[in-house]
């Protein structure tokens, strides 16, 4: 997508053959941080960007499946208002938001399907583990921390900061702070219009896949560390704070749908569903 000029592209091909190599060797039989997947990830399209000179290369993409994505929300949000209970607009909300992890929303050329499929999808939705438990987590919490992950499925995610919000709960919303891939980061993050749906909005400092303890600002600990639970969504968050779980010490909500089959194996949910994985319950 980068490189027009076939040379360039297989150059830069072999720029990232070459550091995947070296930081795959450097793992050895040592215990590395860098051999954690999230890592190698961030590090490789670190390289990407150097290489192409571009700092934020999906940026225009992005902002475009922000704006799409929020004319979603606004009816999904009138669908969830007129839902009397506060579980049931939770659980509606919730539902939205995994259906925001399963879309390709930040593929080039994809069309989101309108409100109308989107609401069947939601009424329909199985989700695996124990969405009830997870509920009552929530229902239970008074400050919530939620780590985003694609942009456009962010906008999805307001929807459950908006409820929480509603009912008088504290809800951060955690984003990158430099561009990785299609994630939501500070470079697109005003076309999304969080600030409207989430207390706080606070980026981790970072251009990586996750929420690095090493590596991220004060400001993010402080907020993991004064939340009563966190909510996690996607993949590379899943595959890095279950590195780190022992660290954190609060109950994780994990929403996320297994896209590849390691993650699949490890977290034991299907392959390609929904899911909702619940870590370090009773845990302070």
């Amino acid at each position: 997508m980068l490189f027009n000029d076939e040379d360039k592209r297989i150059e830069a091909m072999k720029r990232v053959v070459k550091d995947l190599n070296g930081l795959i060797s450097s793992c050895g039989d040592k215990e590395s941080s860098i051999c954690i997947p999230t890592y190698i990830a961030t590090e490789l399209f670190r390289v990407v960007k150097r290489v192409s000179g571009i700092e934020d290369p999906y940026l225009k993409l992005k902002i475009e499946v922000n704006r799409k994505a929020l004319n979603i929300y606004r009816e999904a949000r009138e669908i969830i208002s007129r839902l009397g209970r506060f579980r049931d607009r939770l659980l509606m909300a919730i539902k939205f938001s995994l259906i925001g992890n399963m879309l390709d929303i930040g593929v080039i050329d994809y069309n989101p399907p309108n409100v109308e499929e989107l609401l069947k999808k939601a009424s329909e939705l199985n989700v695996y583990g124990d969405i009830y438990k997870a509920l009552e987590l929530i229902e239970d919490s008074k400050n919530i921390a939620m780590i985003l992950d694609n942009a456009g499925e962010a906008v999805l995610d307001k929807l459950v900061g908006e409820v929480l919000k509603n009912e008088n709960k504290n809800v951060v919303a955690i984003i990158k702070g430099g561009a990785f891939q299609n994630d939501i980061s500070v470079n697109d993050a005003s076309y999304a219009e969080l600030e409207k749906s989430f207390t706080k909005v606070v980026d981790t400092g970072l251009d990586a896949s996750s929420i690095f303890f090493e590596y991220v600002r004060k400001e993010l600990l402080n907020v993991i560390e004064e939340s009563d639970v966190i909510i996690s969504k996607g993949m590379a968050n899943y595959e890095y704070l279950t590195e780190v779980e022992g660290l954190i010490k609060k109950p994780i909500i994990y929403m996320l749908v297994a896209k590849c089959r390691p993650v699949s194996i490890h977290s034991g949910t299907p392959l390609g569903k929904p899911a909702i994985i619940i870590h370090n319950v009773g845990k302070t």
